[in-house]
C-alpha cells in the first residue's frame, strides 16, 4: 500500500510539472493545489490538512516573504528617486567605449543593483537603460540579453531576501551561505568573461580575458586558502546565526552617528529646498550588504536601515509621500512572489508530515546521492530539471522535494543549498518561464528559446563547477 501511495504522490508531482511546463497552470496555483492533493493522497486527516498544511504552512516562510517585502520597498524607493538609473549612467559615461570592458562593467553594475532590487519592474527599469547602451557599442542583442541575465543572477546570489528562503527551509546560517556564494560568484564571473569574449569574437579582447581570468582565479585560490584555515563550516566572513544575528557593538554606535549626520543632511536639503540626487545616495544599494556581511546585522534590520538612509539621503519636501508610495507600490510588485512562498510553505508542510515523509523517504533515500562523486555527476546530469519550474527549482516543484531530501537522506543543509544554488543558475539565467526572460527577449526582438540556447552551455558549466565547489568546501562527504 505504501508503494501505491508513494507512486501516486510522484504522479501528482509529474502531472503538476506538466501543467506548469505547458503553462496551463501557474506555479502560484500549482503549489498550494499540489500541497493539498499530496496531503489527501498521503492520508493526512482533514482537520490536520486545514491546520497543519494550510494554516501553519502558509506562514511557515513568514520571515522570507516579510524580508522580500522590505527589499521591494527599498527597490521602489531607489526607483522613485532615480538612484539605480544614476549608478548606471555614471558608469556608462566614465567606462569608455571598449565593448568588452564596458559590457563587463555594465554586467557588474547590474549585479550590484540586483543585490537589492528584485522583480520584473526592476528588470524593466534597469534593462531599458543598460540594454540600449550595450547595443550602441556593438554588442549583439543576444549577447546583451545574456550579459543582463548573468548580471541579474550574480546579484541574486547576494540578494539577502533570497538568502532568507534558504535559512528558513534548510535551517542553515548566513555564514554558511556566504562561504559558498563568495567563491561561486567568481566562478560565474569566469563564465561571463568567456561568454562575452566568444560573442564579440575580437582578438584584442584576449588580453582582457587573460587579465580577468588571472584575477578571478587568484581570488578563488585566495578564498580557498582562507577556507583551509577556517573551522568548518567554512567562514570566509563572519558567521551569523539565522535566528539571532549578533550585530557588532561598534556598528550600532556607528549607525547612530551616521543617523544623526543624515538627519542633519536631510534638514539642510529641506531648508535649501534641494531636490537633485546627491552622490551620497548612491551608497543606498550596497548598504544592506555591508551591514550584513561586515557588521553582522540581520537581514531585516539591514533593509530597514537602508530604507532610512535612502529617505534621508534624498530628502525633499515630498519625501514622506514618496516613501508611502514606495511602501504600497513596492509590496504590490512582490505579491506574486509572496503568494508563491505561501504555496511553498504549504507544500513543505505537506511533504514534511509524518505520513508523507514516512512513505516517500525510502524512495528518496535510494535515489539521491550522498557522497561527493555521485553528487556531482547525478545533479549535473539532472540540472535540466531546474528549468520550467521542475523538481530542482526551489521556485517550483523543488520546494517540496527539498525538505524531503533533507529529512530522508544524510545530505547536510549546506550540501542541499550548494546544489540548489548551482543548478539554480540554469533556472535563473535560462528558464523561458521566467518573466524577466520573457521581457528581455521581447525587448530585444528575439525569443526566450534563443536566449536559452545561447546561455545554457555556460550556466550548465557553472552548475557543474558549483557542485564541485560544494564538495571542495566539505559540504558533501567523499564516501
Amino acid at each position: 500500500m505504501s508503494y501505491f501511495v508513494a507512486a501516486s504522490i510522484i504522479i501528482t508531482f509529474l502531472i503538476m510539472a506538466c501543467l506548469m511546463y505547458t503553462r496551463r497552470l501557474s506555479a502560484l496555483l500549482a503549489l498550494p493545489i499540489m500541497a493539498i492533493m499530496i496531503a489527501a493522497i498521503g492520508g493526512i486527516p482533514g482537520p490536520a490538512i486545514l491546520d497543519d498544511v494550510i494554516t501553519k504552512g502558509s506562514v511557515k516562510l513568514h520571515m522570507a516573504y516579510t524580508t522580500t517585502m522590505f527589499g521591494a520597498v527599498l527597490a521602489e524607493l531607489m526607483n522613485n528617486h532615480g538612484i539605480a538609473k544614476a549608478v548606471v549612467r555614471w558608469v556608462a559615461e566614465f567606462a569608455g567605449d571598449n565593448p568588452y570592458i564596458l559590457g563587463l562593467i555594465l554586467t557588474l553594475v547590474t549585479a550590484l543593483l540586483f543585490t537589492t532590487l528584485g522583480g520584473l519592474g526592476a528588470v524593466i527599469m534597469i534593462g531599458t537603460i543598460i540594454l540600449p547602451v550595450m547595443l550602441s557599442i556593438g554588442i549583439s542583442n543576444i549577447a546583451a540579453g545574456g550579459l543582463f541575465l548573468f548580471g541579474i543572477s550574480l546579484g541574486g546570489m547576494f540578494n539577502l531576501a533570497n538568502w532568507q528562503l534558504y535559512i528558513d527551509v534548510l535551517k542553515i546560517e548566513q555564514g554558511q551561505i556566504i562561504s559558498f556564494v563568495a567563491p561561486f560568484a567568481f566562478i560565474v564571473w569566469l563564465a561571463v568573461l568567456i561568454f562575452l569574449a566568444v560573442e564579440l569574437r575580437s582578438k584584442r579582447n584576449l588580453k582582457y580575458l587573460a587579465g580577468g581570468f588571472s584575477l578571478s582565479l587568484g581570488a578563488l585560490v585566495w578564498l580557498y586558502l582562507l577556507s583551509r584555515n577556517a573551522q568548518p563550516p567554512v567562514a570566509l566572513l563572519p558567521s551569523v546565526p539565522a535566528a539571532a544575528p549578533a550585530a557588532a557593538p561598534w556598528s550600532l554606535a556607528a549607525a547612530g552617528i551616521l543617523l544623526f549626520c543624515m538627519v542633519l543632511w536631510a534638514g539642510y536639503r529641506h531648508w535649501r529646498a534641494v531636490s537633485s540626487l546627491s552622490a551620497v545616495a548612491l551608497v543606498t544599494p550596497v548598504l544592506p550588504l555591508v551591514l550584513v556581511l561586515a557588521c553582522g546585522w540581520g537581514i531585516l534590520p539591514a533593509f530597514v536601515a537602508a530604507i532610512t538612509f535612502g529617505v534621508l539621503a534624498t530628502w525633499r519636501k515630498d519625501s514622506i509621500t514618496i516613501l508611502t508610495r514606495s511602501i504600497i507600490n513596492g509590496i504590490s510588485t512582490v505579491i506574486p512572489a509572496v503568494f508563491l512562498m505561501i504555496g511553498i510553505g504549504m507544500l513543505i508542510a505537506a511533504v514534511s508530515h509524518d505520513k508523507i515523509a514516512g512513505t516517500i523517504a525510502p524512495l528518496i533515500a535510494s535515489i539521491v546521492p550522498t557522497t561527493a562523486a555521485p553528487y556531482v555527476v547525478v545533479f549535473t546530469l539532472l540540472t535540466v530539471f531546474a528549468l520550467y519550474r521542475g523538481p530542482l527549482s526551489l521556485w517550483g516543484m523543488g520546494s517540496g522535494l527539498v525538505k524531503l531530501i533533507q529529512n530522508a537522506t544524510t545530505l547536510s543543509g549546506q550540501a542541499i543549498m550548494g546544489m540548489l544554488m548551482s543548478v539554480g543558475q540554469v533556472q535563473g539565467i535560462c528558464d523561458p518561464t521566467n518573466t524577466h526572460n520573457i521581457w528581455i527577449a521581447t525587448y530585444l526582438g528575439t525569443d526566450t528559446q534563443v536566449l536559452l540556447r545561447k546561455t545554457i552551455p555556460y550556466a550548465w558549466a557553472c552548475a557543474f563547477a558549483g557542485l564541485l565547489l560544494a564538495c571542495v568546501l566539505g559540504f558533501v562527504p567523499l564516501r
